[in-house]
Formats: C-alpha cells, structure tokens, sequence
C-alpha cells in the first residue's frame, strides 16, 4: 500500500526548499492529495521522481520551460492563465521560468471515476507535452483552491472537481487543438521530418519533401503520421508555429513579423491561425499577455 502520507512530507520539503517568500500547503488526512500555492525561482537542472499526478496553473510570472524524461519532451511557454499537467514521473531534466504557480497533485488511482469514465493514464499523456490555455481549467482550479482553503482537500466537492479537471483535460484532447509530440519511442522513420519541421517553421514544407526525409512515400508517410500520432503532418506543423508565434508576441515581436517567422506571408491568414489553435488573435493575445 502507497504510503501517501510520506510522499507528501518529502513534498512539503521539496516545495519549501524551492519556494521563494510563504506557501500555502494544504492536505486531505491521507496525504494522496495536496495543493499548494508558492512562488519559485527559475530552476534549471534534473528533479526529483514524483508519485503524484499534477495540474499546474501559472498566476505570474513566466518564460519559456523545457521538461524531457524518456521519451517525453515538453517545451512550452508558461504564462498567467496557462495550465499544465504531468503524469507521475521518474526524474526529469530541464528548466522552468520563475513564477507563481497553483498546483494539485494527487494520486491518480484514487480519483473518482464519475465524469470522465475509469482513468486510463496513457489516454492523458498527450496532454503532458504541452500546456494548456482553458479558461475552465484555470476557473476550476481556483476554485478547488477556494475550497480547500475553507474546508480542507477532503470534502466531496474537492473529489468532484480534480475530476471534473481531468474530464476536462480529455476533452481538450479530443478537440485535437493539443497533437501529441512525436517522440524516439514512437515515431521510428518519422523523426527525420519532425527535425525538418522543427527547424523550417518559417519556410513553406510540403509532404513530399518531409517524406522524402523519412525514405518514404507521400501516402504511406502522411497514413503512417496520422497513425501514430492522431494528426496530419499539417496540423502539426500548425500546431509547433503557434507555439514559436506565441513566443515571439511574448517577447513583443510585431503581429506582421511574427506571421513572416513562422511562415505565413499573409498575416491574415496567421491571425486567423492563431485564433483556431490559440483561442483570440495575435493582437489581443499579446496586448493581454505583455501587460
């Protein structure tokens, strides 16, 4: 039997040693779950193994983070309002932006099933490569927060709601605004064009070229890419330009300029891009993120 309540005393200690100013940690008796809120420096380095399953929220600060364990890669770019989730996990190495975070962690088995059906793990490490911008992810957990604050991490409404989290977080996946990120253990002849795509974001790739790389045809590549990853490789390039265009507005590149670094000549079409995968337009996302 998972000994919880030792899990969360080590928690407690790695939370407090990387904290900057006070923390708010609170625990149901067991010790399965637990939600903090703490400020961080930026950490850059190898972490520690984690038994829990997280939700991470940030509510200040940011910057560009990388997470790479096995064969999961995360490179992102934490801003307020954006929320990510891991899956528990053996040490990873990689570095994170100093902020202000909201975090549950909780045992992933001991979740009640009601609205997402039984917990299948593997279903939701998609979600674990990227994060993620939902208001309703972000409104949720700070309500459990709330909550937690007024009558503990062991009520009934605090159950409900990390499974409502994790009903959400499945429909996210199953929107296909969040592809899973071809990885060494899954993509065999596929990285070859998942190294093209990542270094041409700003040029015009067509199939037969990310093919070619991979020593395969049009059709059995583009049959092979959406097999294994759920997407075709156009919506992935999307996806990884949204991503680079994110940065970028964050770091107050034009609207215009943006669109040209991440291969759209017409910054119509970008704008129009954006809003698909993002949410709002290039424009409104970086006068709200750049305040």
């Amino acid at each position: 039997m998972t000994n919880w309540s030792n899990h969360r005393d080590k928690l407690y200690q790695q939370l407090n040693s990387l904290g900057e100013g006070s923390n708010t940690l609170i625990s149901n008796p067991s010790g399965s779950v637990v939600i903090s809120q703490a400020s961080y420096g930026a950490f850059s380095g190898i972490g520690r193994d984690r038994p829990y399953a997280v939700f991470m929220l940030c509510v200040g600060g940011g910057g560009r983070t990388v997470r790479k364990n096995n064969s999961v890669l995360l490179d992102d770019v934490w801003q307020p309002g954006r929320a990510g989730f891991a899956l528990p996990e053996s040490a990873a190495e990689g570095f994170t932006p100093a902020m202000d975070t909201l975090a549950i962690a909780f045992d992933i088995d001991d979740i009640p099933a009601c609205h997402s059906g039984s917990i299948n793990p593997e279903e939701l490490r998609p979600a674990t490569r990227q994060l993620l911008d939902d208001t309703l992810l972000t409104e949720l957990m700070l309500a459990l927060l709330r909550n937690a604050e007024s009558h503990g991490a062991a009520s009934a409404f605090f159950d409900h709601g990390v499974s409502l989290l994790i009903y959400r977080l499945t429909q996210l996946l199953r929107s296909q605004r969040y592809p899973t990120r071809i990885t060494t253990s899954n993509c065999g002849k596929l990285e070859a064009a998942m190294a093209m795509m990542d270094t041409r974001l700003d040029g015009d790739l067509r199939v037969t070229e990310l093919a070619h790389a991979c020593g395969l045809d049009a059709k059995t590549f583009t049959r092979t890419f959406k097999r294994q990853t759920g997407y075709t490789p156009y919506q992935y390039l999307t996806f990884q330009r949204m991503k680079l265009a994110r940065l970028l507005l964050l770091n107050d590149t034009t609207v215009t300029e943006t669109a040209l670094r991440v291969g759209y000549s017409n910054p119509a079409k970008f704008a129009a891009a954006f809003k698909h995968w993002v949410g709002s337009l290039p424009s409104q996302w970086k006068h709200s993120h750049n305040q």
